[in-house]
């Protein structure tokens, strides 16, 4: 079978579907027609059905079922449950989803979205709150009017795992005319937007359009043309004004005509890191002000502590105010140098509430490059042959009582990692003070309680590949996984949760 594969979406080719992907063509094209009211069945019950996808684009499973009954689409009855999961498969038709506030869990499926039904503007005021300056925005331009709400639903279910380990991004899609405009957002400051983050959205927002328009156009018989059907367009600093890629990666500076504001080459370099490369591209002008003035992470004093060696991080700690002493002190009381170089730095940040800002300036009088702090900021995405069923899915008891014992002495480094707090690690290694097994257990455990961000496979092998340990200990754990027990442990812990919830407000 011949199939075209993104991240979150298979697009099988014509060939496969036969009379099948002819159906889902009559579909497509008959929802297309609809978008003209001459074009509505005259049936009042379907006509309700096509004025609320036209307004909301919302359809129920019911209403399509009807609207097959008709006798150009009798042929379809019979396989419609088959079709209309293939209408999903391919974005036709997306699910609304919605979860449950307090545990996570997807409820059960009620609406279905139609992005090409959709005629009405939006007029509400999320875009104003949402996507302000401390935003960043490109678009992908197509050269003719086309069903750009259709594309951009798929590229909305394609990019989203690219924010969901990383809590303080978010990406926002939308459509204007012939343009798809994507937003991605950081909930602090446009200046905090991690590039690798940025880098890969658009990879893959590209990927998937270039892959869905040959799609369609294989629906149709027509032969793949040699030019793109759109083209990539940046934002001026205002959101508003607009330069093609070709261009703004060919001048050195571009002032737009609407705000009259300069902006340099660099000012798109988010969207176009190297993410192969370890150094900051030439013209990189380091961190902003913005992320100058944070307090590092737990997560980024690890990385700092990482990448450099021992005498480095020690003379980094004196710079910065901590004293020979402070350091002796963790020396004699781990065995372990990065626990040490990881923890100076912590104790550093707790005592005096550090900023990047005086690591800038430690690393500055030391004679360092600046620009570490860069690769401090960056989020290098894991590679890993893990598939994609797995991936999405938080580990099984099983599967974290399988790994423990197979990381190693790095639980430490690892809990760093995915985000437990420095508090919680050393209560780890005090209960376990000798059992490394039970240590990265406990650590795993409290990682997967904590619900900041989703604590998915994902997120582990992520963790797993940035502390150098690498992925193929999971892997050999899940490959006697099947994937569908991971979907019903998940909803078992759910009702686990909602029963624990209730028993409390019961007592109270």
């Amino acid at each position: 079978m011949t199939a075209l594969t993104t991240p979150k979406n298979i697009v099988y080719s014509k060939e496969d579907y036969g009379k099948v992907d002819q159906k889902c063509y009559l579909f497509v094209q008959f929802l297309k027609n609809m978008q003209d009211v001459g074009f509505w069945p005259k049936k009042k019950g379907l006509q309700k059905t096509f004025q609320r996808m036209s307004e909301s684009g919302i359809i129920h499973r019911e209403d399509l079922y009807q609207i097959w009954t008709q006798k150009d689409f009798r042929a379809i009855l019979p396989y419609k449950e088959f079709i209309f999961n293939i209408l999903i498969h391919l974005d036709i038709l997306a699910e609304q989803r919605r979860y449950d506030t307090a545990t996570g869990s997807r409820l059960p499926v009620e609406n279905f979205f139609v992005p090409c039904m959709v005629t009405e503007r939006n007029t509400t005021s999320f875009m104003e709150k949402e996507c302000t300056l401390e935003s960043n925005m490109f678009s992908v331009c197509f050269q003719r009017h086309c069903h750009t709400s259709a594309f951009a639903q798929s590229s909305n279910q394609c990019v989203s795992e690219y924010v969901d380990f990383e809590a303080a991004h978010d990406v926002v899609i939308c459509v204007e005319g012939n343009k798809i405009l994507l937003y991605l957002v950081h909930k602090t400051s446009a200046g905090l937007i991690v590039p690798d983050i940025a880098t890969a959205i658009k990879e893959c927002l590209v990927t998937t359009i270039e892959r869905i328009s040959d799609f369609y156009q294989s629906t149709i018989d027509v032969k793949r043309s040699q030019q793109s059907p759109f083209h990539i367009e940046y934002s001026c600093f205002e959101l508003k004004c607009f330069i093609s890629e070709e261009a703004a990666l060919q001048i050195s500076e571009w002032v737009c005509d609407k705000h009259k504001l300069a902006h340099r080459q660099g000012n798109w370099v988010v969207w176009n890191q190297d993410k192969i490369k370890e150094q900051c591209e030439l013209h990189c002008p380091g961190l902003l002000d913005s992320a100058l003035n944070q307090i590092p992470s737990d997560v980024e004093l690890y990385r700092l502590a990482a990448g450099c060696d021992e005498t480095t991080i020690r003379e980094l700690a004196i710079h910065l105010g901590m004293t020979l002493q402070d350091w002796d002190t963790l020396r004699s009381n781990n065995a372990q140098i990065e626990i040490v170089k990881y923890r100076i730095l912590v104790n550093w940040r707790e005592k005096y509430s550090g900023r990047f800002s005086r690591i800038a300036k430690a690393l500055t009088d030391m004679d360092l490059p600046v620009h570490t702090l860069c690769q401090v900021k960056r989020e290098r995405r894991a590679e890993t042959d893990i598939p994609l069923e797995y991936l999405e899915r938080i580990p099984t008891d099983e599967i974290l009582d399988k790994l423990a014992p197979q990381i190693g002495q790095v639980y430490f480094q690892l809990g760093a990692a995915i985000g437990l707090s420095i508090g919680t690690l050393e209560n780890i290694q005090s209960n376990n003070p000798r059992d490394l097994a039970a240590q990265n257990r406990e650590v795993l455990f409290a990682w997967r309680e904590d619900r900041t961000v989703k604590p998915t496979i994902r997120v582990l092998v992520q963790a797993l590949v940035s502390i150098g340990r690498g992925a193929l200990c999971l892997q050999e754990v899940l490959s006697n996984v099947d994937p569908n027990t991971l979907g019903e442990s998940e909803k078992v812990r759910d009702k686990g949760a909602i029963s624990k919830k209730l028993n409390k407000c019961s007592i109270a």
